[in-house]
């Protein structure tokens, strides 16, 4: 994991990520199993049961089992090139974005906006409430912009992946699910998929989650609205608990660059992930590694 996304979740989120130094297994396995499909935890029982029940079958096949090489080189050659090709789309969109939320480009949103900048004789003030129905309306006429125009980079850089994921179950179920030790592998990896589908829904719908949860905390105040003596000073100033240091020149800035450090992190970790599922499935195991398909008692 990155030091840019590691430290925007800190920043989106308020929390920071905690790793356990000691794996807890029996839960993991326990959690896996869980997260099967019911179909396909029954057709891998099956395959168990074939294998135990005709060890000739297992011990004829070959020394490298559920392994393609088709599949696997496939797999090292593309997974790179779709993190490349994500990292110059987000290079390009934060970028884009950072133009977007200049000091003069908030300026004149915050004044088109009608009713998010107030004047009187005591200067400039941001009008926006501290309520769901003000923050709201400022959140779809700014960041919502930004998270909209997020969402479909995360999905299409998903279904790059996806496509290549169907491109190596072909290879791998030709070349290596011809028994039934071999179609354990595959029937593991398919049972997963739904899990994992909504995993990455959830994922996806993050994006507008945490923005919409960091962006409402920055007008979570008591209190007189400050003034300032331009309307200028007034946009600089707008969000600064994203910006407390004033490392940016205005608060949007601010979030715009840590909310993109985020969706790239995130859109570059799962496509991690698939790349390390598919380097384990695609690797296959060795014939003298059977008896971890058995119990103690029929060794």
């Amino acid at each position: 994991m990155e030091d840019s996304f590691r430290r925007s979740i800190r920043k989106m989120t308020g929390t920071s990520i905690h790793l356990s130094v000691h794996a807890d297994h029996p839960a993991m396995v326990a959690t896996l199993s869980q997260s099967m499909m019911v179909t396909w935890s029954i057709v891998l029982f099956e395959h168990l049961d074939a294998l135990l029940n005709n060890r000739e079958e297992a011990v004829s096949s070959s020394e490298l089992i559920s392994y393609s090489a088709t599949a696997w080189k496939l797999c090292e050659s593309s997974f790179p090139q779709i993190v490349a090709d994500a990292s110059k789309l987000y290079d390009e969109f934060r970028a884009k974005w950072m133009q977007r939320f200049s000091t003069d480009e908030v300026l004149r949103l915050l004044l088109e906006g009608g009713d998010f900048l107030h004047h009187d004789e005591n200067g400039w003030c941001l009008a926006v409430k501290n309520n769901k129905q003000d923050i709201n309306a400022f959140y779809s006429a700014t960041i919502h912009l930004l998270v909209s125009d997020a969402e479909p980079l995360f999905v299409r850089m998903h279904g790059r992946v996806m496509q290549l994921q169907e491109k190596l179950c072909k290879y791998w179920h030709g070349e290596s699910a011809v028994d039934a030790v071999s179609k354990l592998l595959p029937c593991l990896e398919e049972g997963l998929r739904e899990k994992e589908n909504a995993l990455v829904t959830s994922l996806r719908s993050s994006l507008n989650t945490l923005a919409k949860k960091r962006f409402a905390a920055a007008f979570n105040v008591k209190g007189a609205p400050k003034y300032y003596r331009t309307a200028a000073g007034c946009a600089r100033n707008v969000g600064r608990l994203w910006n407390p240091h004033y490392a940016y020149e205005n608060g949007f800035l601010a979030f715009t660059d840590d909310f993109c450090d985020y969706a790239r992190g995130l859109t570059l970790q799962v496509i991690d992930w698939y790349r390390d599922k598919w380097s384990l499935f695609l690797r296959g195991f060795n014939r003298g590694q059977l008896n971890l398909f058995e119990t103690k008692g029929e060794r």
